[in-house]
């Protein structure tokens, strides 16, 4: 790990400055469709991931207030890098033209992650 410490922590930093210039919106599709999923992902197959988890936790909720994350959490259509940085448009013409890659197995994986997340960051 370097000096600085975990990578969840400078996503973090990014989220908000995204959330500054952006808004929410974009900052949790970005920490948590894309960022957060990835490390619970990663967090099953290497054991120091998943000790820190409850500290990527603790600071997502932090940055965001519970109903953002309700909001975002279960409203959310899609996930990863393209889904917050194309428009509703621009990700149906890169998804017909079969640039994002739909994989069944990803998409299923995604969803199961998307619950496991729900349960982390909006349980009491």
């Amino acid at each position: 790990m370097p000096l600085d410490g975990p990578p969840w922590r400078e996503q973090c930093d990014a989220a908000r400055s995204i959330s500054e210039r952006f808004g929410s919106e974009k900052a949790l599709g970005y920490l948590l469709g894309e960022k957060f999923l990835n490390y619970l992902r990663a967090s099953d197959r290497v054991p120091a991931l998943r000790d820190d988890l409850p500290r990527f936790v603790s600071e997502v909720r932090d940055i965001f207030e519970t109903w953002e994350l309700r909001e975002y959490l279960c409203g959310v259509r899609r996930l990863g890098a393209a889904a917050h940085v194309l428009n509703e448009a621009q990700h149906d013409e890169m998804s017909a033209a079969g640039a994002l890659g739909d994989d069944v197995v990803w998409a299923a994986e995604d969803v199961i992650l998307l619950e496991r997340t729900k349960q982390m960051l909006l349980s009491p």
